[in-house]
């Protein structure tokens, strides 16, 4: 197997495996980003479209595989940019597929939740833990120490590097070719840094803002289910900090060869892909540990709970599959996600587009400097 297959490779199992424990993160009571009351999380319906939708998937999946290492060996010969090309041909296939398979499960859900009035006769409440205002969990500031101390380790390096650095290095290359050359300057060293920079102030800024936000508790057992949140934002808050200094020693392999004058080779490439792969599987492992919300999290179900009541049915404000929040009577702009792990905005809300306008106007601003110096 030829050294550039490894990427695509590698992302075809990301997207597989990734897919493949999807079910295991959401809520039982969000299937597919689906509301459905707590006592039909269980539902047969439900079940069979989630080991429906595990199978087609893993199907899929080694499926792209063996077309991966297939058009890896009937193009063996063709050039490095060719090649990574038809090699992410299978990935992208399976991306839309996983696709189709979510809108089917979802779909199913859907129509059999509306056909039995799953709904019909349930006290609809929503739960609020306002300790979490006024005794808020405590952010791990010393978890930031790795992703802060790779930055550091970039600059030392970069600036052990300098004095031999060649009078132009590379910044924009496709296969075996370099498209773009800067001249040798203390930016070359400094823009890596900044990059790093502002991943990892962006992990920490929405990371510290998602522990004020509000949660996203089960009323039916609002207790046992505050209590998760809370060791929810522990564990997942930990891997996120991680997973950013992970990116940060990722960013690290392209640059040390870029700093040397040569292309980001096969080694430096795999060994970026590597660090991302296993910082990514991480994050999902913890993730699928914990459920989204702490879900999956044993906590004790004191005395109090109400298993007569269930979440309300809001479907109606989650857009584009359950992907995105839109609720224009809600003042929050970070709410948890239906789908996958982690946060999303209301983009009901005119505030969340000015928090986007000010992340994208920053990331401009890194893309623009070197061209405008």
């Amino acid at each position: 197997m030829t050294a550039t297959l490894i990427g695509p490779l590698m992302a075809l199992l990301l997207v597989a495996g990734s897919a493949w424990t999807m079910p295991l993160v959401q809520r039982p009571t969000l299937p597919f980003g689906v509301r459905v009351p707590a006592q039909r999380a269980g539902d047969a319906a439900i079940t069979t479209q989630i080991r429906a939708f595990r199978t087609r998937v893993a199907t899929a999946g080694l499926l792209g595989l063996l077309a991966t290492l297939t058009l890896g060996a009937v193009f063996h010969t063709a050039g490095e940019e060719t090649l990574t090309l038809v090699g992410s041909a299978p990935t992208i296939a399976l991306v839309l597929l996983v696709a189709l398979f979510y809108l089917r499960a979802r779909q199913v859900i859907l129509r059999v939740k509306a056909d039995h009035g799953w709904y019909g006769g349930l006290a609809q409440r929503v739960a609020v833990d306002a300790s979490l205002r006024t005794q808020s969990e405590r952010f791990p500031w010393a978890w930031t120490l790795p992703a802060l101390l790779t930055v550091l380790g970039t600059l030392v390096v970069g600036i052990a590097l300098y004095p031999d650095m060649p009078a132009r290095i590379p910044m924009r290359t496709t296969g075996l070719e370099v498209h773009a050359w800067q001249p040798r300057s203390p930016w070359a060293v400094g823009l890596p840094v900044v990059l790093d920079l502002f991943v990892t102030a962006l992990v920490i800024g929405l990371l510290a803002w998602s522990y004020r936000s509000r949660a996203d508790l089960e009323p039916s057992a609002p207790v046992r289910s505050a209590a998760q949140h809370r060791l929810f934002l522990r564990r997942i808050g930990r891997a996120l900090l991680l997973f950013a200094a992970g990116m940060n020693a990722a960013m690290l392999f392209v640059f040390v060869p870029i700093w040397q004058g040569r292309r980001p080779g096969a080694l430096a490439t795999t060994g970026m892909m590597l660090v991302c792969l296993l910082s990514t599987a991480y994050v999902v492992i913890v993730g699928v540990r914990a459920g989204q919300g702490g879900s999956r999290i044993a906590a004790e179900a004191p005395d109090g709970e109400r298993p007569d009541t269930t979440h309300v049915d809001d479907d109606r404000y989650w857009r584009f599959v359950g992907l995105c929040y839109v609720n224009r009577d809600d003042p929050a702009i970070l709410v948890q996600k239906r789908v996958g792990l982690g946060w999303t905005l209301n983009y009901g809300n005119p505030r969340s587009y000015l928090v986007i306008a000010a992340i994208l106007a920053i990331v401009a601003l890194i893309v623009l400097v070197p061209t405008l110096g």
